[in-house]
């Protein structure tokens, strides 16, 4: 706590485990947890537990199998509210949802993916949502969760390019590096948001631990 008497709001940002199929370009494309993918977020989550206890109020999650049957699962097993968001969903990669990198360099080159991770906005994948609408529904998401949490330690179970976003949100960094944290399976995210007399302060603690 940096200020004196604050009221806090801790945010767990927590990226799906391995779905199944691998390493894609999954974004919107609706895959489940393969096992590996179950044991990482579980090992993830699991090693918060207090004396069998998590220490979260409640749970929002993305509406994509990978993050929300996880999600439930953790919700029924310690007794928290689940609250799906859909706007947490991952960017949609329009034409390379489903591909692996390889595939997308052999139907189009590289130079489009290339320009896409360098900048992302300056060019989007081919009929896939822009980086500045994706932005601008996560700001909308994230100043919900600020104004009107829904428990004072909330976990949000969500994706690569949502996590970074949602990061983004706190550190401000220029939206053409909003992919710039490479964050791995089950890497588990937290912010801290302080309301105080002299407004209110969000900090991050630590990232991807």
């Amino acid at each position: 706590m940096r200020f004196p008497d604050a009221e806090i709001t801790t945010i767990d940002l927590l990226r799906h485990g391995e779905p199944v199929g691998g390493r894609m370009l999954r974004g919107s494309t609706d895959h489940p947890l393969s096992e590996t993918g179950w044991q990482q977020v579980t090992d993830a989550v699991m090693r918060h537990t207090v004396e069998g206890h998590l220490p979260y109020d409640a749970i929002v999650t993305s509406p994509l199998m990978r993050c929300r049957e996880f999600a439930l699962w953790l919700g029924e097993e310690f007794d928290l509210p689940v609250q799906v968001e859909d706007d947490l969903a991952e960017l949609h990669l329009g034409q390379w949802e489903g591909k692996t990198h390889a595939q997308v360099f052999a139907e189009e080159g590289t130079e489009r993916m290339s320009a896409f991770w360098y900048d992302p906005t300056t060019v989007s994948p081919p009929d896939g949502e822009t980086i500045q609408a994706f932005d601008a529904r996560l700001a909308e998401v994230w100043q919900q969760l600020l104004i009107s949490p829904p428990g004072k330690h909330v976990l949000v179970v969500a994706h690569l390019f949502v996590c970074n976003g949602l990061l983004r949100q706190v550190i401000e960094q220029p939206l053409s590096r909003v992919l710039a944290m490479d964050l791995p399976y089950a890497a588990l995210s937290r912010v801290r948001h302080e309301r105080h007399l002299l407004g209110a302060t969000t900090f991050v603690e630590w990232i991807g631990r």
